[in-house]
């Protein structure tokens, strides 16, 4: 019986020590101008830890490539306001990238595998926004559907979304 309740009581220890880890992973930072953000979303614990963090920013970017929306990382940002100045800037971006910004006209510039892509969008003070940026990829499109499955966007997510892609964009 001690022995059962000893691997009960490890058991506890070593997920609680995993899930600090993650929310360690999974953190809210900021880039050189100052702007917080959170990015991740490589996998179904990271997806989990980015929805606990949805409510407190404005603004939220899914990468991905391919008509299956596979989802991409290693993606570089940045967002450039009205008066064209950079007001935010990352390398490196996870698939979903959560941030926030005063209301006002922005453009974004992502680059993923030496192609890039713009896109202007308006940000309400009232209203969230949703921007999935996919680049195109013909190999991609040619392989298996089933083949890629698990890497789809959920068709909850792309609805009523603002979509931008990177046929003509380079």
């Amino acid at each position: 019986m001690l022995k059962q309740w000893s691997l009960s009581i490890a058991i506890v220890m070593a997920l609680a020590t995993s899930a600090t880890c993650l929310a360690d992973e999974i953190a809210i930072q900021q880039d050189a101008q100052g702007v917080s953000y959170v990015t991740g979303g490589i996998g179904s614990e990271e997806v989990e830890a980015l929805e606990a963090y949805k409510k407190q920013f404005n603004l939220y970017f899914l990468f991905s490539e391919g008509r299956i929306g596979r989802l991409v990382d290693d993606v570089s940002i940045s967002i450039i306001d009205g008066k064209k100045q950079t007001v935010f800037s990352l390398e490196h971006a996870a698939p979903r990238l959560l941030l926030s910004l005063p209301a006002g006209k922005y453009t974004a510039v992502a680059t993923y595998q030496g192609h890039t892509q713009r896109y202007t969008f308006n940000l309400t003070a009232k209203k969230s926004q949703r921007v999935i940026l996919n680049w195109k990829n013909s190999q991609l499109d040619d392989e298996s559907r089933e083949e890629n499955r698990q890497d789809e966007v959920p068709p909850a997510e792309i609805k009523n979304d603002t979509r931008a892609d990177a046929s003509g964009a380079s």
